[in-house]
Formats: C-alpha cells, structure tokens, sequence
C-alpha cells in the first residue's frame, strides 16, 4: 500500500497515521509519501519506513505537479489501495489513481473544505473513513454507503498520576498542593486559550490556589494572538496563576499531572471544531477529568467520563471548572470512566483490525 500523507507536522492527523503504520506489519508499507517537509518525514525515516516528500502548496499548478509525480509512483510500485491521510492528500491521490488499478480510501480528520469540493472527492474514493462521526456528517446521503468510522487510538501507556503530578509541580516550582488546570494545544486562537483565560477568574473565586497551565507551541500566523494572551495572563487576579510551557514532547505526562484538562475549543475563521481530540483521548486514559465545549467530535470521545457545556458558555466553563475541583470524588469517578472507555473503545487492536478490514475490502473491490 501507498499512505499519502497531508501535511509533515506533529499535529493529531500524523501522530495518528504513526500510530497504525507502527502497529501494521511491513507487508502493508510499499511506500510513505509526504506532501511536505518537516518532523513527521525526520521521523517516519527515523521508524525505517520508505519514504518520499512531494513539496506541494495550496494552487492548482502544484497541486497537480504533485498529483503526476505520484502517478508515477504508483506506476512505478503497484499498489491496488492508497491509503489518503486528509483532504490534501486526497485531492492528490484522486488525481493521481486513475489508470493505475489504485483505489483511494480517504482517512478524514477535520472539517476542512466541507461542501463542494468534499462531496467530489468522496465520490471518487472508494472508501471515506471518518475518525469520528461528526466528521462525516456533512457529507450528502446518496455517499453514504462508502463512509465509514474508524476512531483514533492511543498507542502510548499513560504515565503514573502521581509521579507526573510531583513532575508537574516540580517543573512549575509550585510549593503549595493547589489544583492545576491545563490545556495542551499549539497557541491558536481555534484551540481556545482566551476561553480559559476569560473563565479563570471565576475558577480563582471559588479554588484561589488554582494554576493554570498552557502546553503548545507558538506559530506562524498568530505570533501575536500569542503574545495578547501572555498579556492577559499577566493582568490582575490572573498574574502569577498562569505558566505557558510551549511545545513540550513530554505533554501526556503533563496531561497525567493535573487536576483537569479543559478543551474550549472554538471556530476560528472556519476552522476549529474538534473532529476527535488526541488530548481528550490522552487526559481519558491517564485519568484526568476533562472539561470542554460540547462540540465536534468531542461529545462522542468523552461520552458521559466528562464534563461539556455550551460552546462559547464561559461562565459555565468556570462552574464546571471549578465544580470538579471542589469534589475529589467526582475527579475520580469520572477518572474511572475515562480509563475504561479508552481501553474499551480506543485500543490499536481495535483500530488496526478495521482499517485492515477496509484496506481488504477496497482491494477487492467490495464494501464491509
């Protein structure tokens, strides 16, 4: 098989792509083509898989310069499935497959393009393959025999709570015993930090010894909407209750140490809306309660192991915040929870045996 891949970050969409690469035996991977350079290709040489870059942005000349070099590839390596890991990838691989005896299943992971352009591509692909159901429901009814759900997995063991809450506190040279509250996600103005910065005044009514913690990186475009936070942070009952620690490779650990895990995220532009959650996932399997807008493909990770309020609802943030750090039993209960769900729900095994499923009934021409 061929695995064409979007983009060549760290973000959920290739962490996820690495997780069932890793878990598929060597047979499955002819190839790994990247349309893009950066950390994920470093690291896909680094785990020994065949990989190629194809440098491809956003028009249409590169868009189908890429599309013929990939043509050439599958001519080159038969392959009767391509495995399309997001919308760029599939636009690529649809262009690319025909002639070739290739078949594309397109692993959806977001939102983008919702509409027109979707609905096309869908239609060439002999498989779409949501990794959750909110992010197949805007496709149109009539394609609805070849849209499946495949839910991410997690394939890391969860740290010890207690050894990483000691970590964290020690990393924040925090001294007193106080909740932590903390969201993981690169500064963007789509992942909600102005959420909680907004809510954490409330949160400090009721739980004064609360530190709040913001694990991501910054970037290009929105260096300044970075900076406005920091800012805020720095601001009346907020200064000295707020740490950014950037990007940090140890964040599943950092998940483990705290109180609560909040995941406000927001649209942004049009973009934003969780299609899964890679950190909900993490926060369920490490124990940590999670708080967050119910929306996108939030609800159906979580289930009932969390707490949701409205989008946008601020204030109930802050209640729901601060209703679980007044109540260590309902922190446990719903740590309980999230434990459970993920090994039930969420195991590789899991996920592996239904791509596999797909991979087989793509090369077959038939529909599990």
């Amino acid at each position: 098989m061929i695995f064409v891949s979007s983009h060549a970050r760290q973000g959920g969409a290739e962490r996820s792509l690495m997780t069932l690469l890793s878990a598929l035996s060597t047979r499955w991977v002819a190839k790994v083509v990247c349309l893009g350079q950066g950390p994920f290709v470093d690291e896909l040489r680094r785990r020994g898989f065949p990989t190629a870059v194809l440098p491809t942005g956003a028009g249409g000349f590169s868009i189908a310069r890429s599309a013929l070099h990939l043509r050439r590839l599958l001519q080159r390596t038969p392959s009767s499935v391509v495995h399309a890991n997001g919308i760029k990838a599939a636009l690529v691989s649809v262009l690319a497959a025909p002639g070739t005896g290739s078949s594309v299943i397109w692993m959806k992971h977001d939102y983008s393009w919702d509409g027109p352009l979707a609905n096309i591509l869908a239609s060439r692909c002999v498989a779409v393959v949501g990794v959750s159901r909110a992010v197949t429901e805007a496709l149109p009814p009539r394609l609805r025999g070849r849209v499946h759900v495949v839910h991410n997995a997690l394939a890391a063991t969860a740290p010890e709570r207690e050894a990483a809450a000691e970590r964290l506190r020690a990393l924040l040279a925090m001294d007193s015993t106080g909740p932590i509250v903390t969201l993981v996600g690169r500064l963007d103005p789509a992942k909600g930090q102005r959420e909680l910065i907004a809510a954490a005044p409330a949160v400090l009514e009721r739980a004064p010894a609360t530190r709040f913690v913001f694990v991501g990186g910054e970037h290009e475009p929105h260096l300044e909407y970075a900076a406005r936070l920091r800012r805020e942070a720095d601001q009346g009952p907020l200064a000295d209750t707020v740490r950014f620690l950037g990007h940090r490779d140890d964040a599943f650990e950092l998940i483990a140490g705290s109180d609560v895990v909040v995941i406000p995220t927001v649209v942004y532009r049009g973009f934003g809306r969780e299609s899964f959650s890679l950190v909900a996932l993490e926060a369920m399997a490490a124990g940590t309660p999670v708080v967050g807008y119910d929306d996108g493909g939030l609800p159906e990770v979580l289930s009932d192991c969390g707490r949701l309020v409205a989008p946008g609802d601020r204030r109930a943030l802050a209640d729901a915040i601060a209703e679980l750090l007044a109540d260590p039993d309902l922190r446990q209960r719903l740590g309980r929870c999230g434990r459970d769900r993920a090994a039930r729900e969420f195991s590789v095994e899991r996920m592996t045996a239904a791509m596999k499923e797909h991979y087989r009934a793509a090369a077959s021409g038939t529909r599990p």
